[in-house]
């Protein structure tokens, strides 16, 4: 397993796993409904089941624990700004539990803020297990095969495959631009310690040469693609052949199954 290397978002891990092995359509059908249902739904129950879920597929797939949390540490830093988000301005109106600093915090702002960010951090779990065992081809040619019956309505699908193919594959390489220009900087003397205010305003010495980076990136790849006689709404192949075979029809269909059952027996449960 991967214990010491950073697992990103959109960065394939080729293992050999049960995942890994599922064609990627199985695993998008799936996730698709959880996405879904779990907008309807306010059940503390439901969302805990399927981060258990997660979690233990993300193991099996040979990604290490202690790497996951690692790796999910920049994520708690959006967690932490939404749950404050709704702790100061939600159910103002609920029971009051406790006052600090003449502002009064209601038991209504802590469960919106609870609920909310378990679900940033189903989705971001989601979108990890997808990437981690799908390869960024793999993803956009079952995307591009989902969404082919979109072309009766003129809709270019194998673009929109391709424009996903890039952006998967493009969170890897900025991440690896953005770790580049921070230790250039620091080697330039930047100290990017001290207070939260100072350290985010000395990000902006980081993200300004990311967006740069990123906007020569995209240009050097258009102009690759034109080099080499892209032409728009052409008849196109796929590099491998997948198929959608016995183990990926009883992977989706349990797994939508189980989701749609956990969905009905905890919607009218609120914790």
């Amino acid at each position: 397993m991967f214990q010491g290397a950073p697992v990103l978002l959109g960065q394939y891990r080729p293992l050999g796993s049960f995942l890994h092995r599922l064609d990627a359509r199985s695993k998008i059908l799936p996730v698709t409904l959880v996405l879904v249902l779990s907008l309807a739904t306010h059940s503390f129950t439901f969302y805990t089941v399927i981060m258990a879920a997660l979690v233990v597929s993300l193991l099996q797939a040979g990604i290490g624990l202690g790497t996951l949390l690692r790796n999910f540490r920049p994520v708690l830093i959006l967690v932490l700004i939404t749950a404050l988000y709704h702790i100061v301005f939600s159910q103002r109106d609920s029971v009051v539990i406790l006052t600090v600093f003449g502002w009064t915090i209601t038991r209504g702002a802590l469960e919106m803020a609870g609920f909310y960010s378990l679900r940033l951090i189903l989705f971001v779990s989601i979108a990890f297990l997808v990437t981690l065992t799908s390869s960024p081809s793999e993803l956009a040619e079952a995307f591009t095969k989902m969404l082919r019956p979109l072309k009766a309505l003129r809709i270019p699908v194998q673009e929109l495959g391709m424009i996903i193919f890039m952006a998967i594959r493009f969170i890897p390489i900025l991440y690896e631009e953005f770790s580049a220009i921070r230790n250039a900087q620091i080697i330039r003397g930047v100290d990017f310690s001290g207070s939260l205010p100072a350290r985010v305003k000395k990000t902006s010495f980081i993200i300004i040469p990311v967006i740069v980076a990123a906007i020569q990136r995209a240009d050097e790849l258009a102009l690759a693609i034109e080099a080499r006689g892209y032409r728009y709404s052409a008849s196109r192949t796929f590099y491998t052949q997948s198929r959608f075979g016995a183990n990926e029809w009883f992977f989706a269909t349990a797994t939508m199954l189980a989701i749609a059952a956990l969905f009905v027996v905890t919607r009218q449960v609120s914790l």
